[in-house]
């Protein structure tokens, strides 16, 4: 037996489709329930779609068009979720920067990946205009759009830490993400009357799986301010206080914070290795544990397991649509039980990075002959060691 593990079939998850698409369902479906609350302020479906709409209306206005990349520089709360959506909506990808990145390296980021403009409260030394978040428009104004993105332009380009140098810009098409949030929303379940806590930075990709499943389930998204999203003692007495259902976190801060939340369903797990200790606290009967694993390149997420107490911990099994394999330094299929390099193909894998082509060409391999059972066309080699057991 070879290392080879295939993802579910369902050409039913791929869609023609954007996240704009998704979000404006999603806006007449749920209209008048709350989307976003941040500090005293909420929104419903209903504002956040009429706000992002005249968002994405002035930067129209201000010369931004489908196929554009917009940097985001701003703090968190309900504007940064709002200038996402309006990027969206214009057509453009979103560049997300964390708040509290130095200049210098949002400039080089934003110079690199060819910004037609950015959102900040800061002005920066680039050869383009700075934007900002317009005011939420009164009930009665009414707001023209033009034409939006195409499924396969990017939707936002995300950069890696460059903690192994040089940072990598990885675009994500929309064809890609709303993939992603169809298959693992048939794995998670998130619904409207969920309460989902957002405290990753906009700049990482977990933030996706808060922000764009909940909008897609209808659910409510609780951002946390910077205080609290730091603030790892208090954060328990947070979610119970706003009667948080739904948790993706890093295993290192469960690890750290209280377990003690009656009202919390869902705890996803990703982004480190999950520990023992950190299983068997935080999966009890009432609740669900996933442990998820996935490299930015396929966007977001690539597998997901649901795991109890004292099993053993995987990375599990594909998502729909996504198929793994194990492989030699030939990529040749090693037998069943021996270590070798992971692998991914499936609708989630993106077509490379920005200005690397050499890095592009060793990651991003067209399927060969010895994986020809796998996928989809291009196979990204993760460079993580794997073992994949019966």
């Amino acid at each position: 037996m070879n290392s080879i593990v295939f993802g579910t079939h369902r050409p039913d998850l791929l869609h023609e489709e954007t996240l704009a698409d998704i979000f404006r369902m999603s806006a007449k479906k749920y209209a008048g329930r709350t989307a976003l609350i941040f500090d005293k302020t909420s929104l419903t479906y209903a504002e956040v779609d009429k706000w992002s709409d005249a968002m994405a209306a002035y930067l129209y206005e201000n010369g931004v068009r489908p196929g554009d990349s917009v940097g985001l520089w701003w703090p968190r709360g309900l504007e940064l979720h709002i200038a996402v959506l309006g990027i969206v909506k214009a057509g453009a990808a979103y560049v997300p920067l964390d708040r509290e990145m130095p200049a210098e390296r949002v400039e080089t980021v934003l110079t690199e990946v060819g910004a037609k403009g950015y959102i900040s409260q800061d002005k920066l030394e680039l050869n383009c205009p700075i934007f900002t978040v317009v005011p939420q428009p009164k009930a009665t104004d009414t707001i023209t759009l033009t034409e939006g993105a195409q499924p396969d332009n990017w939707a936002y380009v995300l950069y890696t830490s460059g903690s192994t140098g040089k940072p990598k810009g990885i675009p994500i098409a929309h064809r890609q993400i709303c993939h992603l949030v169809r298959a693992e929303q048939t794995v998670l379940e998130v619904n409207s009357e969920d309460r989902v806590y957002q405290g990753f930075s906009v700049s990482f990709d977990m933030w996706c799986e808060e922000t764009w499943i909940s909008y897609f389930a209808g659910a409510t998204l609780w951002v946390a301010d910077a205080a609290t999203a730091k603030s790892i003692d208090e954060l328990s007495d947070v979610l119970r206080e706003q009667r948080i259902t739904v948790l993706h976190a890093v295993p290192s801060l469960l690890a750290v914070m209280e377990d003690d939340i009656p009202s919390l369903r869902i705890v996803n797990a990703g982004g480190e290795a999950c520990t023992a200790q950190v299983l068997s606290r935080w999966s009890i009967p009432s609740r669900k544990f996933y442990n998820s694993y996935g490299p930015t390149e396929t966007t977001v997420t690539a597998t997901l397991i649901a795991l109890k107490p004292n099993d053993p911990i995987t990375i599990g099994i594909p998502l729909p649509n996504y198929d793994l394999a194990v492989v030699d330094e030939k990529m040749n299929l090693v037998p069943i039980g021996e270590r070798g390099e992971l692998v991914v193909t499936g609708a989630g894998v993106c077509k490379g990075y920005i200005n690397l082509p050499e890095l592009t060409l060793q990651k991003f391999v067209p399927n060969p002959a010895s994986l020809e059972a796998l996928h989809g066309d291009t196979v990204y080699r993760t460079g993580d060691a794997a073992i994949i057991n019966a």
